[in-house]
């Protein structure tokens, strides 16, 4: 029977608790979501070497940042352009799509902005398809625009690959 651990923290607590487990539980799988920081804790469990790393999963809220989804292609066309030299992760691309949705509620509110309006415009929102592979949508009483998670896991070289998580 294998051990679960999930641990909702931030990467350099992740990693010291996988540190100090892996050899006691080398069977253990590690699960972390996507506020842990992907890169950071892939960047530490790398200082510490590869085999702290493999297998690790990370739950995100945002396709692979190696996929075709054509909202990650925007965003590493932004990326490039704006930021030249900085990698893609999950982070940026996370606040890349936040971005986009903000703008979405901006153009819908009209010249007259306001809070109120910003909200409402938001609101409105229905299975808006913004090239993530699954629809946002919000409403009065939602405000979790997508309830879809993808799945990353390490490998040995400090890369998460995609996963499918059903």
């Amino acid at each position: 029977m294998q051990s679960r651990a999930s641990v909702l923290t931030a990467y350099r607590s992740c990693a010291k608790f996988i540190e100090k487990t892996r050899d006691i539980y080398p069977a253990m799988i590690y699960t972390n979501v996507s506020f842990v920081g992907s890169t950071a804790l892939a960047d530490e469990l790398m200082l510490l070497g590869p085999r702290y790393a493999n297998g690790v999963i990370v739950t995100q809220v945002v396709p692979a940042v190696d996929s075709y989804a054509s909202t990650v292609l925007k965003y590493k066309t932004a990326l490039a352009k704006y930021f030249p030299g900085v990698l893609p992760d999950y982070v940026s691309l996370e606040g890349y799509v936040a971005g986009s949705l903000l703008l979405e509620g901006l153009k819908r509110a009209g010249r007259q902005l306001d809070t109120e309006k910003l909200v409402e415009a938001l609101e409105t929102v229905r299975d808006f398809d913004m090239g993530l592979g699954a629809p946002i949508s919000f409403g009065p009483t939602e405000h979790q625009g997508s309830h879809k998670v993808w799945g990353t896991q390490l490998n040995d070289y400090g890369r998460y690959q995609a996963i499918d998580l059903e």
